[in-house]
This record gives C-alpha cells, sequence and structure tokens, in this order.
C-alpha cells in the first residue's frame, strides 16, 4: 500500500528529478515512485505535471528571494559586505545542487514553448538580476549598473553550466571575487 506524502516531499523529489533529468525525460510516474505514493495522491495536490513543475519553480524562486537575495535586497545600502554574503550564498547552493539551476535548466529546455513556464523562468531572472543591480548602483549610471547586472548574471549561469557539467566551482568562485572588486572599486 502507498504511503501518503505531503506536498513538500512531493515538491523535494519532483525539484530534484526536473533538475537532473528536465522536464520532459521526467514522468509522473518516477516521481509517484520515488515518493512511494499513487498518481491519485499526487494529483490531489498537483492536478497537472506542469502545475507541479511551475510550483517546483515557485518553490526555487522563493528560497533564492529569501536566502541568497537577501543580503543585498533587504539591505538599506548594499555593498561589498552584501554582494559577498550573496555569493556565499550562490556558491552554497550550488554545492548543494551539483545539477546547476532549476529554472536556468528548464530554460533552455523548454522556456519558450511553454509561457507559464517562460513567464516564472523570467521573473526568477528578473529578480536575480535586480539585486545585482542594486549593488552595482554605487558610482555608477542606471544603465551601467543594469549592464553590470546583465553580465555579471550571465557569467554566473555559465560558471554554474560548467559546474554541472565538471563538479568544480572554481570558476563561478574567480567570478563572484572579480564582481566583488567591481563593486569595491566603485565605492
Amino acid at each position: 500500500m502507498a504511503r501518503r506524502v505531503g506536498r513538500e516531499r512531493l515538491l523535494d523529489e519532483a525539484t530534484a528529478l526536473f533538475r537532473a533529468k528536465g522536464y520532459s525525460a521526467t514522468g509522473i510516474d518516477e516521481i509517484v515512485r520515488a515518493c512511494g505514493v499513487t498518481k491519485g495522491s499526487l494529483y490531489h495536490h498537483f492536478p497537472t505535471k506542469e502545475a507541479l513543475a511551475l510550483a517546483a519553480m515557485e518553490r526555487v524562486e522563493a528560497h533564492f528571494e529569501a536566502v541568497v537575495f537577501a543580503p543585498v535586497t533587504r539591505a538599506e545600502r548594499p555593498g561589498a559586505a552584501e554582494l559577498a554574503a550573496m555569493n556565499a550564498a550562490v556558491e552554497t547552493f550550488f554545492t548543494a545542487h551539483p545539477d546547476g539551476c532549476l529554472l536556468a535548466n528548464l530554460s533552455l529546455e523548454i522556456g519558450g514553448a511553454s509561457e507559464a513556464f517562460r513567464a516564472a523562468i523570467h521573473r526568477f531572472f528578473e529578480a536575480w538580476r535586480a539585486a545585482y543591480r542594486v549593488v552595482f548602483a554605487t558610482g555608477r549610471t542606471e544603465a551601467e549598473a543594469d549592464a553590470l547586472a546583465t553580465d555579471a548574471l550571465a557569467a554566473v549561469h555559465g560558471c554554474v553550466l560548467l559546474h554541472r557539467l565538471g563538479d568544480d566551482l572554481s570558476a563561478l568562485r574567480r567570478l563572484h571575487r572579480r564582481l566583488l572588486d567591481d563593486v569595491r572599486e566603485a565605492d
């Protein structure tokens, strides 16, 4: 008999599977098997696979807002110390999740095929870019801060992709040091 599993456990398993294998390659059968539940139990919480994936994305986004971006977004005047804390949180997250970023992985796989996915992915990356933008704003024009934020986000995710391929965060750590140097120079 299948055991009763809550929404959070379903999200844990689905997030890990979607991150590692992708949305298309992860079936509902695999998710329920990993949780030891029936499809009915899963559908009690999530009416569709898309709803489950969107909930997983929202959960990752909420974690990043509360933990990763918080040192910067909650500071009155964020600078190098807050960026260092955000960088540390990014490195901690990807050390714990060597399969990479769920939203980045899904953006490559199906980001444009689903408007709901595209919107969730866009919102996540825009929040990340906004966190960088406020750090880079000191001593720069709005356009310069925006360009640096966009470049930083792109470079970080390139490093995360390399980490996923080789389980090595050294490129990300080097990039984080350069971003900190950029912020210190502007102060």
